[in-house]
């Protein structure tokens, strides 16, 4: 089966942040599109936000998303108060649209829990794409988990390692097995 993946960078870094974790994105790649499921990556898309304070800081981590396999595609922000926004539904849109028409993929791994991407989930849904969406339960949509075809809890993928430093800053690394997956399946 020819697999799709679209990766809202700034959805699962913040539910990861919130956990305390760390995604291996490399690993989470290799899952979704895991030859020995019969799953080959046509193309993967990552959505990487620039805060526009330090429009460097992401550098390193678009240079690894690039090693790892996915298409890059990041915009610089704009300030809002103390913070910055920057809202990629649009692009992300756009792209799913394109690939679905001109790649034919079997199925579209969304990587974000955002509702926003309702529409366009629906929209795969109606031409006969299977879209499944990979999020933590903290950042999930109730409503879009109902509305994919399928939902892979990235949270039954944490697995804690002890770390020799004992500072506060010590985060838990994410590891990826297959057999630890959950997929919910639609009703």
């Amino acid at each position: 089966m020819k697999v799709a993946v679209f990766f809202d960078y700034a959805n699962i870094h913040a539910a990861s942040k919130e956990l305390h974790c760390k995604v291996d994105y490399g690993a989470l790649l290799e899952y979704l599109a895991d030859d020995m499921e019969q799953r080959s990556l046509q193309v993967a898309y990552a959505y990487v936000p620039i805060d526009p304070r330090q429009e460097h800081a992401m550098d390193e981590t678009i240079a690894r998303l690039w090693k790892q396999g996915y298409i890059v595609k990041s915009k610089v922000g704009f300030i809002v108060g103390d913070t910055y926004k920057c809202d990629f539904d649009v692009e992300m849109t756009l792209d799913m649209t394109r690939v679905a028409l001109e790649m034919d993929p079997d199925i579209v791994v969304l990587v974000s829990g955002d509702r926003d991407f309702i529409p366009i989930v629906l929209y795969m849904r109606d031409k006969g794409i299977r879209v499944e969406v990979a999020s933590f339960d903290n950042s999930m949509s109730k409503q879009m988990s109902y509305k994919c075809s399928g939902y892979i809890s990235l949270d039954t993928l944490i697995h804690v390692q002890n770390d020799t430093e004992e500072d506060d800053d010590t985060v838990e690394e994410m590891s990826y097995y297959t057999a630890n997956i959950e997929v919910k399946e639609e009703e």
